[in-house]
């Protein structure tokens, strides 16, 4: 089963709407800190940055601008929702980019945030596989794992935080009002996308274990964040 989202039918307005929402909740709550602070660790040679599924653009801008550790950052997604930024170092594509047939280029670092759980496992090992033998770098991050604590804190986030901050949310959009309060399909198809994403998420063992068989120097691990682990897979770049 695919999100919502993921459908070509799905209304950009709605797909906006999650994307956004999505955005705000995780660089409003800090929920990606623990993945700053492990980057900072690291003192990465510094390359590009392309961030892959965007959608919003967060929360790779806010990583991005508070780490310092890559030279420019580039966004994409197969539907992109293009916004312009004041930083001229931040740019997004706004062709539909498909991960499935990109071709990775070398000397930069890609980063994919709380989307790998879209994909089928063929295709998780099809992506990582490409990345690293494109010779970059890469590292993909999920704020989501299969059980019932995460569960049941993406149903509250998804039905009380739409309807508590719906109005918070920048851009500020009438639309996003009127399907949160009036209409309320933003608020079903968020809550409806969100447990389908909890039931398709990977811990780090299956993770571990999917990549053992078939990709190896990848590294897999959790990360403690503010208010939930984070999953990170690890692509270094070949030197």
């Amino acid at each position: 089963m695919k999100e919502l989202e993921d459908y070509s039918w799905f209304p950009s307005v709605l797909r906006n709407g999650q994307t956004e929402f999505i955005g705000f909740i995780v660089s409003g709550f800090n929920v990606y800190e623990g993945f700053v602070t492990y980057l900072e660790a690291l003192a990465l040679p510094r390359r590009p940055m392309t961030d892959l599924c965007s959608g919003s653009g967060e929360p790779a801008v806010s990583i991005f601008s508070k780490c310092n550790c890559f030279t420019s950052l580039s966004l994409s997604d197969k539907y992109p929702n293009v916004s312009r930024y004041e930083d001229e170092r931040i740019t997004y594509d706004g062709r539909a980019t498909d991960v499935l047939n990109l071709k990775f280029k070398q000397d930069r670092y890609y980063t994919m945030f709380n989307a790998f759980h879209h994909f089928s496992d063929e295709e998780k090992t099809r992506i990582v596989e490409q990345i690293q033998q494109s010779g970059s770098g890469a590292f993909i991050v999920e704020i989501l794992e299969p059980t019932i604590i995460c569960l049941l804190k993406v149903i509250f986030t998804t039905t009380i935080g739409s309807l508590l901050l719906a109005p918070f949310i920048r851009p500020f959009s009438l639309r996003r009002l009127f399907f949160t309060y009036i209409l309320p399909v933003n608020v079903l198809a968020i809550t409806y996308d969100g447990i389908l994403s909890v039931l398709k998420s990977r811990s780090v063992e299956q993770y571990q274990s999917l990549f053992s068989t078939s990709v190896e120097g990848i590294k897999v691990f959790r990360l403690k964040s503010t208010w939930s682990h984070l999953v990170v897979i690890q692509i270094d770049p070949r030197i």
